[in-house]
């Protein structure tokens, strides 16, 4: 609908011109620099990284002739919040090696770092990434974190639940291999401004989604994770110790726009049961057709 228009923002121009979420991102971390430019700044986002800096000392650095105090935050993306305890101990190493000693746990069941200097940015991302924890897709206009309920009760619908949120966030993640090539020494598929995009997105194209995207999944007796509250959302159907199947829940959100009256919180409308193997096929379709609205 905005291509008709012509009215494409800015942000929406940056993402299909990155090259599969590449840009400039590459050689800007390579530049003995203490910050991304703009442009990049906006794709860093998909990473799991946003570029900071320290609003106390703005004016008076700037009063001082000197630039922002940058830092970052660096976001990890963990389905249903669980890790091992190795994991855990992994990231709360990082957090004062690379860190400002702090991690913090989101209201999206993910861990982040906080107040990470550029020079150590790489060096974050690969030591998370030997943990197996990424931070691929954990901010950005594609699907963010998958919540579930994670108290550890007995029974096997827990874990049934888990793998679930698992493979969603699995079968969602950007398909890009520049994380791999930008973080993690990868092989480069193309290099320069002009070069084409060679590995198009299956579902998310070349501009990704027009806003992040949020799913999660809760029991009846169980809505630690205000499903309704979701773009997506699937409440289990317990039959005995297996899940029947799941009610679909659409439409959900918080956020709103200050002033701006077509915007406004609302709880998701139950639209149709599933079965557990349609889950992730489901997510595909219904992310897929936001994406193509927004276009």
């Amino acid at each position: 609908m905005a291509e008709k228009h012509g009215d494409v923002s800015a942000v929406e121009k940056i993402k299909q011109a990155s090259r599969g979420l590449r840009g400039s991102l590459a050689p800007e971390l390579a530049a003995d620099t203490s910050h991304f430019e703009d442009e990049a700044a906006q794709l860093l986002k998909f990473h799991g990284v946003y570029q900071q800096d320290d609003r106390d000392a703005r004016r008076q650095r700037s009063d001082a002739g000197l630039e922002p105090d940058y830092t970052f935050m660096v976001r990890c993306k963990i389905p249903g919040g669980v890790l091992t305890a190795e994991q855990y101990l992994v990231l709360d190493e990082l957090a004062g090696r690379y860190g400002n000693g702090t991690l913090r746990v989101t209201t999206r069941q993910d861990n982040q770092f906080h107040g990470v200097v550029k020079g150590e940015l790489k060096a974050t991302m690969r030591a998370l990434n030997d943990a197996l924890v990424t931070t691929l897709g954990a901010c950005g206009d594609v699907q963010r974190n998958v919540m579930c309920c994670p108290a550890p009760l007995p029974g096997a619908l827990r874990d049934e639940v888990l793998q679930m949120a698992r493979r969603i966030s699995e079968h969602l993640l950007p398909r890009t291999r520049a994380y791999h090539e930008i973080w993690l020494n990868g092989e480069q598929l193309g290099s320069g401004a002009g070069a084409p995009n060679r590995e198009p997105d299956p579902i998310y194209g070349d501009r990704y989604l027009p806003r992040k995207f949020k799913t999660a999944i809760a029991f009846p007796d169980d809505n630690c994770t205000d499903v309704y509250s979701n773009d997506l959302g699937f409440l289990a159907i317990p039959e005995g110790d297996r899940i029947a199947g799941f009610n679909v829940l659409v439409g959900g959100g918080l956020g709103m726009t200050h002033g701006k009256k077509v915007t406004y919180p609302r709880l998701a409308d139950p639209t149709a049961t599933t079965a557990g193997m349609r889950v992730s096929s489901t997510c595909w379709t219904i992310g897929g057709s936001t994406g193509s609205a927004g276009r």
